[in-house]
């Protein structure tokens, strides 16, 4: 009787699950006869599915996305219906060659959870299996470096604890848009399988030259920020950069002035960030001003109006915003 829940906020770990597990299921000569898909199906059709035997020889697999089922406060569900009963009773007696997986995505950060007390639960907790895959969170940084060691490790790829911290920095704290950057960095390392601190600042996402570019900026050396704006000219539009500088600006505005009555943690949790950054932030920040970053803010959005109104081309603006 192999029946699984699956759910969580954090979709990429979710969805490596379930192909792993419909892969061990499955002999892979008969994969598209044998793996049944339903989205949000009504209890008749799932019933009529779960009665199916595979085709073929082995097993089949019934994916099933199933929200309307599992989710907490979701009236949709009453354990005494019929059709609910007839459902619970399939589920129990499963033919051994039938997998049942139902699947339960939650939008991340919505406080939404399985309702763990319906019978519908209950019954596959006790007849297999039910798992959570939840998300990071923001304190939870170390966890995150640690994962994209362990997948680096699963692409033939080495990558130190501190590249890996540079990478989370750099990208954030989706796994997808971690994988995706693993994948870039495996491509461009080849033949090496070593990923080094110098591969990350050519090759992983220009946001992180952005932040090099507002680094010399804040600290006043024009010389190095106008090259690092050349650079950036040649694959980003300077309207995106010019974004980039008035968001960085204001969050370390709002970190300065936290700081002065906060610790790192609890700006982590107000600035809904990982204490990781934000002790780095604080670090850069020590020799800087409010002042000069609120200068910095209103020579920027200065700079967008002249850009946006065409009062001078958006290069030599922004240039002018650098050495200004």
């Amino acid at each position: 009787m192999p029946a699984y829940l699956y759910w969580g906020e954090e979709d990429f770990n979710l969805e490596k699950a379930v192909r792993e597990l419909r892969n061990n299921t499955l002999d892979e000569n008969f994969v598209s006869l044998n793996h049944k898909k339903l989205d949000e199906p009504d209890i008749a059709e799932l019933i009529e599915t779960l009665q199916t035997l595979p085709m073929m020889f082995g097993n089949l697999f019934v994916e099933v996305k199933a929200t309307t089922l599992f989710l907490r406060g979701n009236k949709k569900v009453n354990s005494s219906d019929s059709d609910m009963q007839r459902l619970l009773q399939v589920i129990e007696n499963l033919n051994d060659r039938v997998h049942l997986l139902f699947v339960c995505p939650i939008p991340r950060d919505s406080g939404k959870k399985v309702d763990s007390v319906i019978k519908l639960t209950k019954l596959v907790q006790k007849v297999g299996k039910v798992q959570e895959f939840p998300a990071y969170k923001f304190y939870e940084d170390y966890k995150v470096v640690e994962w994209i060691i362990k997948q680096a490790a699963s692409k033939s790829l080495k990558i130190s604890k501190d590249s890996a911290a540079i990478l989370f920095s750099s990208v954030g704290m989706e796994l997808r848009k971690l994988d995706i950057e693993l994948e870039k960095l495996k491509t461009a390392v080849h033949p090496k399988n070593q990923i080094t601190t110098n591969d990350l600042s050519d090759i992983v996402s220009t946001s992180e030259n952005i932040f090099i570019l507002i680094d010399f900026l804040i600290k006043g050396q024009k010389i190095e920020a106008i090259k690092e704006l050349h650079k950036l000219f040649d694959r980003n539009n300077p309207l995106k950069i010019l974004a980039t500088i008035q968001t960085m600006t204001r969050r370390w505005l709002k970190i300065i002035i936290l700081s002065k009555k906060h610790n790192a943690f609890d700006i982590s949790k107000m600035v809904n960030s990982p204490k990781f950054t934000v002790e780095k932030d604080l670090e850069k920040l020590k020799n800087v001003s409010e002042e000069r970053l609120i200068e910095l803010r209103e020579k920027a959005v200065q700079t967008e109006y002249k850009i946006k109104k065409g009062t001078l081309p958006p290069e030599e603006a922004m240039e002018l915003l650098i050495m200004g």
